[in-house]
């Protein structure tokens, strides 16, 4: 390579013609020499890889991805090493920065932080994982699944040799399409059952068996495999953390909570400032009813910063908690903290709106407008209205309408008095029986629409303001919409949790009350990012 750096990028592949070429992109500026060992591609891997510069060989796979990943270790002829998988690409580095790594003294390897994205690539996790080190013989990876040369690195530098980097690392490879493609969940099982052929009784394997059944939905064998391992545990390892709470969410998920509660109290007791444990111990007395300590276990995961529920949805959570306690002014404040973090989470607006419709919220319609950008309530209202859910389209459209900074946007206000005018048209064409109310509506609509471009015009008509005619009438539709069309709304939330999924309350689902499951939109992602350590390939 061009940069003149002793380094050789090292990959093992198999059937990733459609990544490899972006992987080797990413890095050939710098590195000096690339290694791709293939290990029984069908498609093109192995040609495209040579296209794109690299040194290409075969290895029989041998279900085993040590071996594999240490035979290309043997044909690199740099002073270093940099490991990556071609479903992954380095994030952009200076070569001057990458070079100061290497000149770094007494330092044998670097851990790289690795963001994999999930799902439909809006939920991630990241690991810390030695991908650099030098090319030494000694330094080898070991482990059939989740190979790994950090322990060779320590092993021969008495305890040392490694630090921490700047690089960063995207892992696609978790991606649903990718993995549905590739099957990987049913082919790491199979690696880590042979592997415990001959050593039935090693926690990691048994560790990692476990997740690789509760990524594919076997919740139960996940369980197992769990709880199996936690019998051959010392409690030091650097996975123990996160076996406990991914057994802990595999019993939320199965229901077994007296059996979770017997297991967060000995786990709290080992790990007691660990901000996911507390999370569940409040989530588990919400559950119970217990709000009181919901609340306190939920501030304090909030607080400290809990990782397997994002912010905005433990605000929500909060705001159930108090809601239920009748605390409703500190309900409509978590709730509304939630809107702010995350717009698109249209569940914590239902239960503000529903705070409304019983008379305890105390939100002015102008400040709750403000949750959002008036671009961002467009968005969203007119994905509601491709979904059919019109009332509280119409009510995204109004919280525009009464925003006194839009007064001068002329333009937008005329656009989306037209738009409102439609939804209620729209609604009242499926809905008989509704023309007093919706006629009511209607006249408001055209009341605004013939105040919008008489602001557009600048006309005045003495001491009325039509920009206050128009704040007015949109304040008065939105209280008629949320009380005469909007279905009533009520602390749903829990109920449709299912631990170990992220939920997304965007605009699918937001509206229904008539069964808490459908309250919500759910992503499925793993059940828990990768264990801290040094993991390797799971191309």
């Amino acid at each position: 390579m061009s940069s003149g750096l002793p380094v050789s990028l090292c990959m093992i592949a198999r059937n990733e013609e459609h990544w490899i070429a972006s992987c080797i992109q990413s890095v050939q500026h710098l590195v000096r020499e690339i290694v791709v060992v293939d290990t029984g591609s069908t498609d093109r891997t192995k040609e495209v890889a040579a296209q794109s510069g690299a040194r290409v060989f075969t290895f029989h796979w041998c279900d085993d991805f040590a071996a594999a990943r240490n035979y290309s270790l043997s044909k690199a002829t740099g002073d270093w090493i940099l490991v990556l998988d071609a479903d992954e690409i380095l994030a952009p580095v200076k070569l001057e920065e990458f070079a100061r790594l290497l000149d770094a003294p007494g330092v044998e390897g670097y851990f790289v932080k690795i963001r994999s994205y999930l799902g439909n690539g809006e939920g991630m996790a990241e690991d810390q994982v030695v991908r650099l080190f030098r090319n030494k013989p000694a330094y080898r990876f070991a482990g059939a699944i989740h190979e790994q040369v950090a322990g060779a690195i320590i092993k021969h530098n008495a305890g040392g040799g490694l630090a921490f980097s700047d690089l960063l690392i995207y892992h696609f490879g978790y991606l649903d399409r990718h993995l549905q493609v590739k099957n990987k969940h049913q082919r790491n099982i199979c690696v880590i059952k042979k592997a415990l052929d001959d050593k039935p009784d090693d926690p990691f394997l048994l560790y990692s068996l476990g997740i690789e059944h509760l990524q594919c939905g076997e919740i139960k064998k996940g369980i197992e495999q769990l709880e199996k391992a936690l019998v051959f545990m010392r409690g030091n390892e650097g996975y123990f953390r996160d076996l406990l709470l991914t057994l802990c969410l595999g019993l939320f998920r199965t229901g077994q909570r007296d059996r979770l509660t017997f297991l967060l109290d000995g786990a709290l007791s080992m790990l007691p400032a660990d901000p996911d444990l507390h999370l569940l111990k409040g989530l588990l007395a919400l559950h119970d009813g217990r709000c009181d300590t919901a609340i306190e276990e939920l501030r304090f995961a909030l607080t400290v910063g809990a990782q397997i529920l994002p912010p905005y949805h433990i605000h929500a959570l909060l705001g159930d908690s108090y809601n239920l306690l009748g605390q409703y002014g500190e309900a409509e404040d978590e709730y509304f903290n939630a809107l702010l973090l995350a717009p698109h989470m249209l569940y914590p607006l239902t239960q503000i709106l529903g705070l409304k419709q019983r008379g305890r919220g105390r939100l002015q319609w102008q400040a709750l407008s403000r949750f959002a950008s008036p671009s961002r309530k467009k968005a969203l209202y007119k994905e509601l209205c491709k979904l059919g859910e019109l009332p509280l389209a119409m009510v995204l459209a109004l919280l525009i309408l009464v925003e006194p900074a839009n007064s001068r946007n002329c333009r937008e206000l005329i656009e989306t008095c037209r738009e409102y005018r439609l939804m209620v048209e729209q609604y009242l064409a499926n809905r008989p029986g509704q023309e007093p109310l919706g006629n009511y509506l209607l006249t408001g609509a055209s009341g605004m629409l013939l105040y919008a471009s008489a602001v557009q015009r600048n006309l005045e008509c003495g001491l009325f303001s039509f920009v206050q005619g128009l704040l007015r009438l949109a304040s008065s539709a939105l209280e008629l919409v949320v009380m005469g069309l909007c279905p009533s709304w009520s602390p749903a939330l829990l109920n449709s949790l299912t631990f170990g999924e992220r939920i997304d309350l965007d605009a699918k689902g937001a509206h229904r009350q008539s069964s808490p499951a459908e309250t919500v939109h759910t992503k499925r992602i793993p059940v828990v990012p990768l264990a801290p350590g040094d993991h390797g390939s799971r191309s």
